[in-house]
């Protein structure tokens, strides 16, 4: 598997996810620095023992680069769903 740049992927899943979360919570979405959330969700994805296990396992059975963008976007999808929990 080629390496992914975490970040990069972190930022493009939360611009994905970013109107979505405006329309559910639009004073909180008004109030954050879409930076600051990009460069929160980057490092607990990194301290994440799951996705850690995932990726390990990823790379052991030869997954494709997608496959790894896919799990990084679904991390920030559940991140982000909980932000307000």
């Amino acid at each position: 598997m080629s390496t992914i740049n975490v970040k990069d992927q972190v930022r493009e899943a939360i611009g994905m996810e970013w109107a979505a979360f405006e329309a559910r919570h639009p004073k909180l979405a008004g109030l954050l620095d879409q930076e600051a959330v990009i460069e929160q969700a980057a490092a607990q994805l990194a301290d994440d023992p799951e996705y850690k296990k995932a990726m390990d396992e990823a790379t052991a059975i030869g997954m494709t680069t997608q496959a790894a963008v896919q799990l990084v976007r679904g991390f920030v999808q559940d991140w982000m769903g909980r932000l307000l929990f």
